[in-house]
Protein backbone atom coordinates (compact mmCIF):
# COMPACT_ATOMS: atom_id res chain seq x y z
CA UNK A 1 0.00 0.00 0.00
CA UNK A 2 1.33 3.49 -1.47
CA UNK A 3 0.39 6.84 -0.35
CA UNK A 4 -1.25 8.75 -3.46
CA UNK A 5 -2.13 11.74 -2.99
CA UNK A 6 -2.42 14.38 0.54
CA UNK A 7 -5.13 16.64 0.99
CA UNK A 8 -5.57 19.64 3.77
CA UNK A 9 -8.31 21.74 4.63
CA UNK A 10 -8.24 25.19 6.79
CA UNK A 11 -11.35 24.83 9.19
CA UNK A 12 -12.75 26.80 11.28
CA UNK A 13 -15.59 25.79 14.03
CA UNK A 14 -17.65 27.61 16.38
CA UNK A 15 -17.79 26.79 19.96
CA UNK A 16 -20.64 26.62 21.98
CA UNK A 17 -18.77 29.00 24.78
CA UNK A 18 -16.20 31.70 24.26
CA UNK A 19 -12.77 30.79 25.61
CA UNK A 20 -11.05 33.50 27.50
CA UNK A 21 -7.49 33.49 28.29
CA UNK A 22 -4.47 35.50 29.46
CA UNK A 23 -3.56 35.80 26.02
CA UNK A 24 -7.56 37.14 24.26
CA UNK A 25 -10.59 35.42 23.74
CA UNK A 26 -12.01 33.68 20.89
CA UNK A 27 -15.11 31.96 19.33
CA UNK A 28 -13.77 29.20 17.26
CA UNK A 29 -11.27 26.72 17.27
CA UNK A 30 -8.77 27.01 13.82
CA UNK A 31 -8.08 23.87 12.66
CA UNK A 32 -6.22 21.89 9.26
CA UNK A 33 -7.83 18.77 8.59
CA UNK A 34 -5.42 16.28 6.31
CA UNK A 35 -6.42 13.07 4.78
CA UNK A 36 -3.93 10.57 2.95
CA UNK A 37 -4.99 8.42 0.35
CA UNK A 38 -3.40 5.44 -0.93
CA UNK A 39 -3.39 2.89 -4.32
CA UNK A 40 -5.58 0.42 -2.07
CA UNK A 41 -8.44 2.85 -1.56
CA UNK A 42 -8.16 3.63 1.91
CA UNK A 43 -8.18 7.16 3.51
CA UNK A 44 -6.85 8.31 6.76
CA UNK A 45 -7.92 11.23 8.06
CA UNK A 46 -6.00 13.85 10.89
CA UNK A 47 -6.39 16.75 12.31
CA UNK A 48 -4.35 19.39 13.88
CA UNK A 49 -5.42 23.18 15.64
CA UNK A 50 -3.98 26.67 15.35
CA UNK A 51 -3.50 28.49 18.52
CA UNK A 52 -1.64 31.58 16.53
CA UNK A 53 -1.18 34.42 16.90
CA UNK A 54 -1.03 33.55 21.09
CA UNK A 55 1.35 30.73 20.45
CA UNK A 56 2.20 27.75 17.55
CA UNK A 57 1.53 28.03 13.86
CA UNK A 58 -0.95 29.51 11.99
CA UNK A 59 -3.28 27.67 9.80
CA UNK A 60 -2.05 29.33 6.76
CA UNK A 61 1.51 27.94 8.02
CA UNK A 62 0.60 24.56 8.60
CA UNK A 63 -1.46 24.53 5.14
CA UNK A 64 1.73 25.43 3.67
CA UNK A 65 4.10 23.24 5.35
CA UNK A 66 1.76 19.92 3.79
CA UNK A 67 1.76 21.73 0.63
CA UNK A 68 5.34 22.50 -0.12
CA UNK A 69 7.24 19.84 1.92
CA UNK A 70 5.27 17.10 3.87
CA UNK A 71 2.99 16.12 1.77
CA UNK A 72 5.28 15.72 -1.16
CA UNK A 73 7.96 14.09 1.49
CA UNK A 74 5.29 11.23 1.87
CA UNK A 75 3.93 10.15 -1.09
CA UNK A 76 4.77 7.10 -2.68
CA UNK A 77 5.59 5.54 0.54
CA UNK A 78 4.20 2.91 3.21
CA UNK A 79 1.54 4.30 5.60
CA UNK A 80 2.13 1.48 7.70
CA UNK A 81 5.75 2.54 8.48
CA UNK A 82 4.95 5.65 10.77
CA UNK A 83 8.48 4.78 12.97
CA UNK A 84 10.45 5.07 9.83
CA UNK A 85 8.24 7.87 8.00
CA UNK A 86 8.78 10.24 11.12
CA UNK A 87 12.24 11.01 10.21
CA UNK A 88 11.06 11.20 6.62
CA UNK A 89 9.17 14.69 7.26
CA UNK A 90 11.47 15.62 9.88
CA UNK A 91 14.58 15.45 7.03
CA UNK A 92 11.41 17.17 4.79
CA UNK A 93 11.10 19.91 7.32
CA UNK A 94 12.51 20.38 10.76
CA UNK A 95 9.91 21.63 13.26
CA UNK A 96 6.32 22.27 11.87
CA UNK A 97 5.18 19.70 14.74
CA UNK A 98 1.50 21.09 14.20
CA UNK A 99 2.01 19.92 10.75
CA UNK A 100 3.46 16.99 11.09
CA UNK A 101 0.56 16.08 13.53
CA UNK A 102 -2.66 16.25 11.30
CA UNK A 103 -0.16 13.91 8.96
CA UNK A 104 0.90 11.23 11.73
CA UNK A 105 -2.78 11.23 13.19
CA UNK A 106 -3.81 10.33 9.44
CA UNK A 107 -1.02 7.61 9.21
CA UNK A 108 -2.21 5.68 12.18
CA UNK A 109 -5.65 6.00 10.75
CA UNK A 110 -4.98 4.57 7.70
CA UNK A 111 -2.55 1.54 9.78
CA UNK A 112 -5.50 1.25 12.24
CA UNK A 113 -7.66 0.71 9.00
CA UNK A 114 -5.79 -1.57 6.67
CA UNK A 115 -5.37 -4.21 9.52
CA UNK A 116 -8.71 -3.80 10.73
CA UNK A 117 -8.76 -2.58 14.62
CA UNK A 118 -8.60 0.53 16.60
CA UNK A 119 -5.52 2.69 17.10
CA UNK A 120 -5.34 2.13 20.91
CA UNK A 121 -4.88 -1.54 20.20
CA UNK A 122 -1.69 0.01 17.60
CA UNK A 123 -0.46 1.90 20.77
CA UNK A 124 0.06 -1.12 23.50
CA UNK A 125 -4.02 -2.00 24.00
CA UNK A 126 -6.08 -0.57 26.41
CA UNK A 127 -4.90 0.49 29.97
CA UNK A 128 -7.91 2.14 30.67
CA UNK A 129 -11.91 3.17 29.49
CA UNK A 130 -10.56 6.17 27.80
CA UNK A 131 -10.04 10.05 28.19
CA UNK A 132 -10.67 11.80 31.87
CA UNK A 133 -12.69 14.63 31.77
CA UNK A 134 -13.17 17.64 34.43
CA UNK A 135 -15.69 20.71 34.29
CA UNK A 136 -14.63 24.24 33.29
CA UNK A 137 -16.01 27.40 34.67
CA UNK A 138 -15.40 29.61 31.97
CA UNK A 139 -13.82 33.83 32.52
CA UNK A 140 -16.63 35.97 33.21
CA UNK A 141 -18.15 38.36 35.82
CA UNK A 142 -18.30 37.17 39.08
CA UNK A 143 -21.79 36.22 39.35
CA UNK A 144 -21.68 34.79 36.25
CA UNK A 145 -19.09 32.45 37.14
CA UNK A 146 -20.80 31.52 40.41
CA UNK A 147 -23.62 30.19 38.50
CA UNK A 148 -21.48 28.45 36.36
CA UNK A 149 -19.93 26.85 39.35
CA UNK A 150 -23.48 26.08 40.26
CA UNK A 151 -24.32 24.58 37.19
CA UNK A 152 -21.03 22.44 36.71
CA UNK A 153 -21.30 20.85 40.68
CA UNK A 154 -25.30 20.02 39.79
CA UNK A 155 -23.37 18.38 36.78
CA UNK A 156 -21.73 16.53 38.94
CA UNK A 157 -17.78 17.66 38.11
CA UNK A 158 -15.61 17.37 40.99
CA UNK A 159 -12.61 19.08 39.53
CA UNK A 160 -13.15 22.18 37.92
CA UNK A 161 -11.10 24.59 35.62
CA UNK A 162 -10.79 27.98 35.73
CA UNK A 163 -8.51 30.37 33.69
CA UNK A 164 -6.05 33.11 35.99
CA UNK A 165 -3.01 35.18 34.91
CA UNK A 166 -5.06 38.44 33.95
CA UNK A 167 -5.05 40.22 36.86
CA UNK A 168 -3.80 39.04 40.04
CA UNK A 169 -6.64 40.57 42.33
CA UNK A 170 -9.19 40.01 39.73
CA UNK A 171 -8.25 36.54 39.52
CA UNK A 172 -8.17 36.30 43.57
CA UNK A 173 -11.42 37.55 44.09
CA UNK A 174 -12.96 35.00 41.48
CA UNK A 175 -11.39 32.22 42.92
CA UNK A 176 -12.44 33.20 46.33
CA UNK A 177 -16.23 33.92 45.06
CA UNK A 178 -16.50 30.24 42.84
CA UNK A 179 -14.81 28.20 45.79
CA UNK A 180 -17.69 29.28 47.59
CA UNK A 181 -20.25 28.31 45.41
CA UNK A 182 -18.51 24.91 45.18
CA UNK A 183 -19.11 24.49 48.70
CA UNK A 184 -16.18 22.20 49.27
CA UNK A 185 -17.51 19.53 46.62
CA UNK A 186 -15.16 20.71 43.99
CA UNK A 187 -11.35 21.07 43.77
CA UNK A 188 -9.84 23.67 41.02
CA UNK A 189 -7.45 23.28 38.51
CA UNK A 190 -6.40 27.42 37.95
CA UNK A 191 -4.73 28.07 34.41
CA UNK A 192 -2.53 30.78 34.11
CA UNK A 193 -1.27 30.54 30.55
CA UNK A 194 1.89 31.91 31.23
CA UNK A 195 0.03 35.79 32.08
CA UNK A 196 1.85 36.01 35.44
CA UNK A 197 5.27 37.14 35.95
CA UNK A 198 7.08 35.69 38.40
CA UNK A 199 6.55 38.64 41.01
CA UNK A 200 3.07 38.73 40.82
CA UNK A 201 2.61 34.95 40.58
CA UNK A 202 4.54 34.29 44.52
CA UNK A 203 2.25 36.42 46.40
CA UNK A 204 -1.13 35.68 44.12
CA UNK A 205 -0.62 32.14 44.04
CA UNK A 206 0.18 31.63 47.37
CA UNK A 207 -3.08 33.89 48.05
CA UNK A 208 -5.07 31.57 46.47
CA UNK A 209 -3.32 28.66 48.05
CA UNK A 210 -4.31 29.51 51.27
CA UNK A 211 -8.12 29.93 50.80
CA UNK A 212 -8.00 26.58 49.97
CA UNK A 213 -9.31 23.84 47.31
CA UNK A 214 -6.60 24.47 44.95
CA UNK A 215 -5.61 20.77 42.85
CA UNK A 216 -3.28 21.96 40.41
CA UNK A 217 -1.65 25.44 39.22
CA UNK A 218 -1.39 24.97 35.02
CA UNK A 219 1.58 27.28 33.92
CA UNK A 220 1.56 30.66 35.93
CA UNK A 221 4.43 31.73 34.58
CA UNK A 222 6.69 31.02 31.05
CA UNK A 223 9.94 30.08 31.45
CA UNK A 224 11.59 27.02 32.79
CA UNK A 225 13.39 28.67 35.90
CA UNK A 226 10.12 30.15 37.00
CA UNK A 227 8.06 26.90 37.00
CA UNK A 228 11.09 25.50 39.14
CA UNK A 229 10.96 28.48 41.20
CA UNK A 230 6.78 28.33 41.85
CA UNK A 231 7.54 24.66 42.61
CA UNK A 232 10.16 25.06 45.40
CA UNK A 233 7.33 27.99 47.25
CA UNK A 234 4.16 26.09 46.96
CA UNK A 235 2.63 23.23 48.34
CA UNK A 236 0.29 23.18 45.40
CA UNK A 237 1.52 20.64 42.59
CA UNK A 238 2.03 22.04 39.21
CA UNK A 239 1.09 21.67 35.43
CA UNK A 240 2.95 22.08 32.15
CA UNK A 241 1.38 23.26 29.30
CA UNK A 242 3.70 25.64 26.94
CA UNK A 243 6.41 24.81 28.62
CA UNK A 244 6.15 21.22 26.76
CA UNK A 245 6.51 20.14 23.03
CA UNK A 246 8.62 17.75 23.19
CA UNK A 247 10.33 14.47 24.62
CA UNK A 248 13.52 17.06 25.37
CA UNK A 249 11.34 19.57 27.11
CA UNK A 250 9.70 16.48 28.89
CA UNK A 251 13.21 15.49 30.27
CA UNK A 252 14.26 18.94 31.18
CA UNK A 253 10.83 20.10 33.07
CA UNK A 254 11.16 16.45 34.65
CA UNK A 255 14.89 17.18 35.86
CA UNK A 256 14.18 20.23 36.61
CA UNK A 257 11.34 19.07 39.28
CA UNK A 258 9.25 21.71 37.56
CA UNK A 259 6.09 20.55 37.35
CA UNK A 260 3.53 17.42 38.25
CA UNK A 261 0.98 17.08 35.81
CA UNK A 262 2.15 17.32 31.82
CA UNK A 263 -0.67 18.67 29.83
CA UNK A 264 -0.59 16.46 26.42
CA UNK A 265 -1.55 18.87 23.43
CA UNK A 266 -1.44 16.39 20.89
CA UNK A 267 -0.91 18.70 18.02
CA UNK A 268 2.23 20.12 19.39
CA UNK A 269 3.74 17.09 19.90
CA UNK A 270 4.26 16.30 16.12
CA UNK A 271 2.18 13.24 16.65
CA UNK A 272 1.28 10.60 18.79
CA UNK A 273 4.97 8.30 18.44
CA UNK A 274 6.22 11.50 19.80
CA UNK A 275 3.23 11.31 22.72
CA UNK A 276 4.31 8.35 23.48
CA UNK A 277 7.69 8.81 24.08
CA UNK A 278 6.81 12.15 26.52
CA UNK A 279 4.82 9.87 28.21
CA UNK A 280 7.53 7.49 29.09
CA UNK A 281 9.93 10.31 30.44
CA UNK A 282 6.59 11.35 32.77
CA UNK A 283 6.10 7.46 33.85
CA UNK A 284 9.84 7.21 34.62
CA UNK A 285 9.30 10.55 36.81
CA UNK A 286 6.25 10.12 38.40
CA UNK A 287 4.46 12.53 36.87
CA UNK A 288 0.54 11.86 35.61
CA UNK A 289 -0.65 13.50 32.20
CA UNK A 290 -3.71 15.17 31.64
CA UNK A 291 -4.53 14.78 27.83
CA UNK A 292 -6.39 17.69 26.35
CA UNK A 293 -9.16 16.77 23.95
CA UNK A 294 -10.12 19.07 21.57
CA UNK A 295 -12.36 18.30 18.59
CA UNK A 296 -13.42 15.82 16.42
CA UNK A 297 -10.20 14.26 14.67
CA UNK A 298 -7.69 15.06 17.28
CA UNK A 299 -10.84 14.18 20.13
CA UNK A 300 -10.81 10.80 18.70
CA UNK A 301 -6.63 10.52 18.71
CA UNK A 302 -6.91 11.76 22.28
CA UNK A 303 -9.01 9.30 22.97
CA UNK A 304 -7.13 6.88 22.27
CA UNK A 305 -3.75 7.95 23.47
CA UNK A 306 -5.08 8.02 26.85
CA UNK A 307 -6.77 5.21 26.92
CA UNK A 308 -3.78 3.07 25.69
CA UNK A 309 -1.32 4.90 28.69
CA UNK A 310 -1.66 4.37 32.15
CA UNK A 311 -0.19 7.42 33.35
CA UNK A 312 -2.85 9.63 31.75
CA UNK A 313 -5.08 10.07 34.68
CA UNK A 314 -5.52 13.85 35.78
CA UNK A 315 -8.68 14.89 33.69
CA UNK A 316 -8.71 17.65 30.81
CA UNK A 317 -11.63 20.29 29.72
CA UNK A 318 -14.23 19.09 27.13
CA UNK A 319 -14.46 22.13 24.02
CA UNK A 320 -18.24 21.62 23.10
CA UNK A 321 -18.75 23.00 19.63
CA UNK A 322 -21.49 24.12 17.69
CA UNK A 323 -19.92 22.47 14.97
CA UNK A 324 -18.43 19.18 13.59
CA UNK A 325 -17.09 17.29 10.79
CA UNK A 326 -17.94 14.21 11.87
CA UNK A 327 -20.79 11.93 10.94
CA UNK A 328 -21.21 10.75 14.17
CA UNK A 329 -19.58 13.18 16.88
CA UNK A 330 -18.06 11.81 19.76
CA UNK A 331 -20.20 11.99 23.05
CA UNK A 332 -18.87 12.45 26.50
CA UNK A 333 -20.44 9.08 28.81
CA UNK A 334 -19.62 8.92 32.47
CA UNK A 335 -16.88 12.32 32.69
CA UNK A 336 -15.14 10.19 29.91
CA UNK A 337 -14.73 9.97 26.26
CA UNK A 338 -14.00 6.46 24.98
CA UNK A 339 -11.66 5.41 21.78
CA UNK A 340 -14.19 4.26 19.44
CA UNK A 341 -14.00 0.30 18.67
CA UNK A 342 -14.02 1.00 15.01
CA UNK A 343 -10.75 0.55 12.73
CA UNK A 344 -8.23 2.95 12.91
CA UNK A 345 -9.32 6.39 14.70
CA UNK A 346 -12.85 4.65 14.39
CA UNK A 347 -14.48 8.30 13.28
CA UNK A 348 -16.14 9.34 9.81
CA UNK A 349 -15.43 12.50 8.29
CA UNK A 350 -18.06 13.96 6.46
CA UNK A 351 -16.17 15.43 3.82
CA UNK A 352 -19.07 18.09 2.53
CA UNK A 353 -18.72 19.45 5.93
CA UNK A 354 -15.32 19.36 5.53
CA UNK A 355 -15.42 21.43 1.89
CA UNK A 356 -18.39 23.52 3.17
CA UNK A 357 -16.37 25.02 5.61
CA UNK A 358 -12.92 25.06 4.55
CA UNK A 359 -10.85 28.39 4.23
CA UNK A 360 -8.66 26.78 2.28
CA UNK A 361 -7.87 23.69 0.46
CA UNK A 362 -4.92 22.02 -1.13
CA UNK A 363 -4.14 18.93 -2.66
CA UNK A 364 -0.62 17.57 -3.36
CA UNK A 365 -0.31 14.62 -5.76
CA UNK A 366 3.04 13.05 -7.25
Amino acid sequence: MRITRVHAWHVRMRRRVRLTTSYGATAESVTVVAALDTDQGLTGFGQTTSAAPWYGESAEAIMAQIERYLGPAILGRSPLDIEALVPVLDRGLPGALYAKSAIEFALWDLKGKALGVPVYQLLGGRAQEGLHLHGFVHHGTVDEMVAMTHQQIREGWVILKMKIGMNPAEDAARFAAVREAAGGRAAFQLDGNTGYSLGDALPALRAMERLGGVAVFEQPVRSLDGMVRLAQALETPLMADELLNTPEDAFQIARRRAAHVFHMKLHKFGGLLRAKRIAAVAEAAGIVLSVAPYTDIELAAAAHFAASTPNATWPAGFTPMHDSILSDPLEVIGQQVRPPERAGLGVEVDLARVRAAARQAISVTA
